[in-house]
């Protein structure tokens, strides 16, 4: 070995290998955003199915569907984040998530792909993005000449709003 390269220690390269580390998400529109969520969160991807709706809730929860047997609360993103309402098509999707041990299905207005981006790609939230936001978003990522919002899943559930469907 010469005297100008220095070998990395074992930790500089188990970093550099979770730096470089690629994880899997599913990728859908909501308006003219792209938006992701880790792949392992999610349990299914259904079409729309009819929904059962439920009286004083917030606007954000459509309601409750009825997937084999188990009923499963459902939120419209859209609603949630603020956009437009828009009807549903023949893109929209629900997206079938299971967090914490909780099953809730979020409505999207198209499912696009499934995508691998390296971690190190993934940037936190900027500062300028409001604390309303940005408790939604986990980071973002630079897709070629795309700007990719990544969720966390796990803020995204309403704990308070989702109880009034419990009881």
């Amino acid at each position: 070995m010469n005297q100008g390269t220095r070998v990395p220690e074992p930790s500089e390269r188990d970093q550099s290998r979770r730096d470089n580390a690629l994880l899997q998400f599913v990728g859908f529109r909501l308006d003219r955003e792209e938006y992701a969520i880790p792949i392992t969160t999610i349990q299914e991807i259904i079409v729309m199915k009819p929904i059962t709706r439920v009286p004083q809730v917030p606007a954000s929860i459509e309601g409750l569907i009825n997937l084999r047997g188990s009923v499963i609360p459902i939120i419209n993103l859209r609603r949630l984040f603020g956009l437009t309402p828009r009807d549903f098509d023949d893109e929209t999707r629900t997206v079938i998530v299971n967090v914490a041990g909780r099953v809730l299905g979020y409505v999207v207005d198209e499912v696009t792909q499934v995508m691998r981006i390296a971690a190190d790609q993934i940037q936190p939230t900027p500062v300028a993005v409001t604390a309303v936001a940005s408790r939604h978003i986990a980071g973002l990522a630079r897709i070629e000449d795309r700007l990719l919002i990544i969720l966390d899943i796990e803020k995204i559930q309403l704990p308070g709003d989702l109880d009034a469907l419990s009881s």
